[in-house]
């Protein structure tokens, strides 16, 4: 098995932390995003849309999506589960996590304008467009605020892979760009304070 990855890219991230928290020890290859390597001859052959991660199973199958890497990892390390022990558990982290996912898309289209680090994304970022497109973003981050309530983690009193979701997003606006992302949803706000101090966080 080997993970592809770039350990500052949102969707790696959420498998790094999942792979942190579960205490999986997988092999991996870190990818030369300045240097073209995710768009390279080679690793288009294992995943068209040059994008990390993508992990390379025992048999050689690659797996070119975050949420399908951790799923498939859960199946393959159900000891501490972190999808649910029952059909409604997993119904509900499932829930919280594909809410996670387009938090992390809408969060990325928002990004491209905000910053000016995604010239090939976004040529012309314009405060217009990020306004606009950061009302979408609130939308999710209300409906997290109102799920989490005064619970220590999205979905109850143990991590799931909804805070692994959730947390790569906070981490990138936070640490990498330096924006203050939930910083006025005061319950994300302390959720993310408080997943920032697990040693499955460290950037």
């Amino acid at each position: 098995m080997l993970l592809y990855q770039f350990k500052k890219g949102t969707n790696p991230r959420r498998v790094i932390i999942y792979l942190n928290e579960k205490g999986i020890d997988v092999p991996r290859y870190e990818l030369d995003y300045a240097g073209g390597a995710h768009k390279s001859r080679e690793y288009l052959a294992l995943n068209p849309s040059g994008r990390a991660p993508t992990l390379v199973t025992d048999e050689g199958v690659p797996i070119t999506d975050s949420a399908a890497i951790v799923e498939y990892l859960e199946e393959l390390y159900p000891d501490t589960p972190m999808i649910g022990t029952n059909a409604t558990s997993r119904s509900q982290i499932r829930s919280l996590e594909r809410l996670g996912t387009d938090l992390v898309v809408r969060s990325q289209l928002w990004l491209w304008n905000v910053t000016q680090s995604f010239p090939a994304k976004e040529p012309s970022p314009t405060v217009e467009v990020a306004n606009k497109l950061f009302e979408y973003v609130t939308e999710i981050l209300d409906v997290l605020e109102t799920k989490i309530g005064d619970k220590e983690f999205l979905a109850g009193g143990n991590p799931t892979i909804a805070d692994c979701t959730v947390f790569s997003i906070f981490q990138t606006c936070r640490e990498r760009f330096d924006l203050a992302f939930g910083a006025d949803h005061p319950r994300l706000d302390a959720w993310y304070k408080s997943f920032r101090q697990r040693p499955s966080a460290e950037y």
